[in-house]
């Protein structure tokens, strides 16, 4: 799969357009990032070329979008998105125009969502072309609709959850023209797909600052339209946030949906997930850490054929995040998380999932059926052998004998 554009890619595609006699500009966040002096993650192309003449210039491009005109160009394993200069028709679905008609840069940054991001770059003039003021709302750290904020919002109400993204990842104020709009709208952001709201959120609870990006969609009254579940009882949805405040440094977004959904059983938590379009086996993470959360106070007592399945499992640092945390939360110190660490380290990585000393076919090879008794034995058998009462092969077969005749 193609990795997104660097910079050296984009100008590559850009000058090439430009040879053939075509108008090119860098366009939309990439021109805000390098304003800012931030490294930007993609670099997007906007021209008065047609799809069909972007076609006709590269070898290897695919039409994405041809109903709205853009063209993915790939070059050296890198994906440059170019998009003509286009003004939008009318929005029926509230997310994607009926159509679009080709026109001028000037129309096309006025079909933005942000002034911020509604910008170009000429890099043979080394000039930044700004129709609608987003330099000026830069400097300001403004996040601010280009025109009416409904009718902005009405387009694609995932705006509402990007205007919050941005205004925290970027440390910037949203507009009150701008904020009114999303509270007085909020509702709306139930028409949008579950996909691409979590596409958002994840985007803002990947970061160290997902508890600020939480708190800010309360403000807006989004948060209570996506997440309802956290809403059902008086004070879920505050304890909710601080858990993920006491874990958002790491950026590690399984763990921060465990420190969010922890509440929840898992029944309600696989519902959640499935409203969000996420995979199973994120929702497998999610609900694994949210049933072992509150072990912090045994977890450095429990069995230790129950600690090793813990530590064998790809969740166990995520969980001992939160163990710490919660700990740190109830009592303002890390006394189990101490024993925890100190257990877990006494233990050889070899010792942690060993290879089982009997199977299913030694079993059978005694007499015994398949069938909830052997799953059982073979239970009891690994048991005993992570909790190391049984150290060879020897003893285990002897063992199954025991437990078959009985």
């Amino acid at each position: 799969m193609a990795k997104p554009a660097t910079k050296s890619t984009a100008l590559w595609v850009l000058r090439r357009l430009r040879a053939a006699g075509h108008e090119a500009l860098l366009a939309g966040g990439c021109v805000r990032d390098m304003l800012l002096g931030r490294r930007s993650c993609d670099y997007d192309v906007a021209t008065d070329a047609t799809p069909q003449e972007v076609k006709k210039l590269f070898r290897h491009v695919l039409l994405i979008g041809a109903k709205f005109g853009v063209a993915m160009v790939l070059h050296r394993g890198r994906k440059v998105e170019v998009a003509p200069f286009r003004s939008d028709l009318s929005y029926s679905d509230g997310r994607r125009p009926d159509g679009v008609r080709f026109t001028t840069a000037r129309e096309d940054a006025r079909r933005r969502d942000f002034t911020i991001n509604g910008m170009f770059y000429d890099p043979a003039r080394e000039k930044v072309i700004d129709y609608v003021g987003g330099r000026r709302d830069l400097k300001r750290g403004l996040i601010r609709t280009i025109g009416n904020p409904r009718e902005r919002f009405a387009e694609d109400y995932l705006r509402m959850l990007r205007a919050g993204r941005f205004a925290v990842q970027l440390g910037f104020r949203i507009a009150p023209a701008t904020a009114a709009a999303a509270r007085k709208l909020a509702p709306k952001i139930a028409s949008i797909s579950g996909e691409r709201i979590f596409d958002e959120l994840s985007k803002m609870l990947s970061t160290d600052t997902a508890a600020q990006s939480l708190r800010l969609l309360d403000e807006l009254r989004l948060a209570r339209e996506v997440l309802p579940e956290l809403f059902a009882e008086p004070g879920d949805w505050r304890q909710a946030v601080k858990r993920v405040e006491s874990v958002a440094a790491r950026r590690d977004l399984v763990l921060t949906l465990g420190a969010l959904l922890s509440g929840f059983d898992g029944k309600t938590i696989r519902r959640i997930i499935r409203r969000w379009g996420a995979s199973n086996e994120l929702g497998d993470g999610v609900c694994l850490l949210a049933s072992h959360r509150g072990q912090w106070r045994e977890a450095a007592d429990m069995p230790l054929c129950d600690f090793k399945r813990l530590m064998a499992g790809k969740h166990f640092q995520r969980l001992r995040t939160l163990w710490s945390a919660a700990e740190r939360e109830e009592t303002q110190r890390s006394v189990f998380a101490r024993r925890i660490a100190r257990r877990a380290a006494a233990i050889p990585k070899g010792n942690v999932a060993p290879v089982p000393f009997v199977s299913g076919d030694d079993l059978a090879a005694m007499g015994l059926k398949e069938g909830p008794s052997m799953g059982q034995i073979l239970r009891k058998l690994y048991d005993a052998q992570l909790d190391e009462e049984i150290t060879s092969r020897r003893r285990a077969l002897a063992t199954a004998r025991k437990l078959i005749s009985e």
